[in-house]
């Protein structure tokens, strides 16, 4: 996968706000993720390209899901709540009323 340059972007972002929340240096990570702290700072200000496995590895040490944070990869993800589903049923009579109560439908019916 390519990463753009908005995918760098974000991914500091993410990386100031969350350094911030677990209180975690730069060469901490740097070791956790076993590059060179001078590496680590290269990849995130985007003077080297990043690739999946670094991402990968990154965004798991920083408990994130790349998918919701890197436009690159939002853009191939699709939640469950962003998905449309439906149910389709058969009533053995005819239909004399339809409602509908937030997620609860009720179907009146006289049998045939």
């Amino acid at each position: 996968m390519n990463f753009t340059q908005q995918d760098t972007e974000a991914l500091y972002r993410v990386w100031m706000s969350q350094k911030a929340k677990m209180h975690i240096t730069q060469m901490e990570v740097a070791k956790r993720l076993n590059v060179s702290q001078i590496e680590l700072s290269n990849r995130l200000n985007g003077n080297v390209p990043l690739d999946a496995t670094f991402v990968d590895r990154f965004c798991r040490l920083l408990h994130i899901d790349p998918c919701h944070h890197l436009p690159s990869m939002r853009s191939h993800f699709v939640s469950e709540a962003d998905r449309v589903f439906n149910t389709r049923l058969t009533i053995d009579g005819d239909i004399t009323n339809i409602r509908v109560d937030g997620n609860q439908v009720t179907i009146e019916y006289r049998l045939q």
